[in-house]
């Protein structure tokens, strides 16, 4: 028996829940796919499957195995990518997963440049707000905000991520400037839809950090369409700074200053980090990647 290769359809499987989905993967049937992995529950003894005319999901010891597997199957493609471009320009599909609207906004334009200097390297990237996990979705590049990660990805800093309420000068005209959160509470608030729940705003006063009660006027997951709105004097916006920043700049929205502050999260450290797997910065297409984002966004003024 193909060991490596059964622990291939097993993780194929684990991931996929099909055997069918695994299968088209590899180009091979699924008969195949399920032949080789009881081949490796016999061998093992154990079942690491749970199988169903329906479903597959893995066994509790199926899981704990797959996790001890997955991590060296991951190093085993790294140092065979790693060989095949030692002696090369850098090439390759290079996965990248970013948040939406500074992707748009900020490192498709980098990227532009990359392509340019890098033409053996082929960009896929992924526009979403939902969490990754580099290992498992093979992405070898994930930009996202929040909190720094703790676990063993690598972490380096691209924008502090600082939250601002801005409006336009009509809206604020005719609704008035609040500068307390109880003058909030009389605005209409347009808020962002993140992959779980709407993202409540918070307000710090005397008693702590709290969530402001706000009225929602519009709620989409689109940053470009909350500023829409905000142009069109329908709310004040809580996003970004390096987003509404182009619209402050020629005047069409204006920074709404609070005696109060207020964000989407309760302090702490955060920001936007560019992630990646140290296993994987010595493959060239990544490392050059990692260093000219690093150097082109960190920071950037835009």
């Amino acid at each position: 028996m193909d060991k490596l290769r059964a622990m291939q359809y097993l993780l194929k499987v684990a991931d996929t829940l099909s055997f069918s989905r695994a299968a088209r993967a590899f180009n091979v049937p699924a008969s195949s796919i399920s032949r080789r992995i009881s081949d490796l529950e016999t061998e093992l003894g154990v079942e690491l499957l749970h199988r169903t005319t329906r479903t597959v999901r893995l066994t509790e010891i199926g899981a704990l195995y797959l996790e001890q597997v997955r991590a060296g199957l991951a190093q085993l493609d790294d140092a065979e990518e790693l060989v095949g471009q030692r002696s090369s320009t850098p090439g390759g599909t290079l996965r990248i997963s970013t948040m939406p609207s500074y992707g748009q906004l900020l490192l498709m334009p980098a990227l532009q440049d990359f392509s340019e200097r890098y033409p053996d390297i082929v960009l896929d990237v992924h526009l979403s707000d939902a969490l990754v996990d580099l290992g498992r979705d093979q992405v070898d590049i994930a930009i996202r905000g929040g909190r720094q990660p703790q676990d063993r990805v690598v972490a380096r800093k691209l924008d502090p991520n600082r939250f601002i309420l801005a409006a336009s000068p009509q809206y604020l005209a005719e609704k008035g400037t609040p500068r307390t959160l109880d003058d909030l509470q009389a605005h209409r608030a347009l808020m962002y839809r993140g992959p779980n729940a709407v993202i409540k705003w918070q307000g710090l006063d005397e008693d702590g950090w709290h969530e402001v009660s706000i009225a929602p006027a519009f709620i989409s997951n689109d940053g470009a369409s909350l500023i829409a709105m905000a142009r069109r004097h329908r709310g004040i916006v809580l996003l970004s700074e390096w987003g509404l920043k182009p619209y402050l700049d020629r005047g069409e929205l204006v920074q709404v200053t609070m005696d109060q502050p207020v964000s989407v999260n309760r302090g702490g450290e955060a920001g936007i980090y560019l992630l990646y797997l140290q296993t994987r910065y010595r493959i060239p297409k990544v490392r050059v990647a990692v260093e000219f984002l690093m150097e082109r966004l960190a920071g950037a003024d835009v």
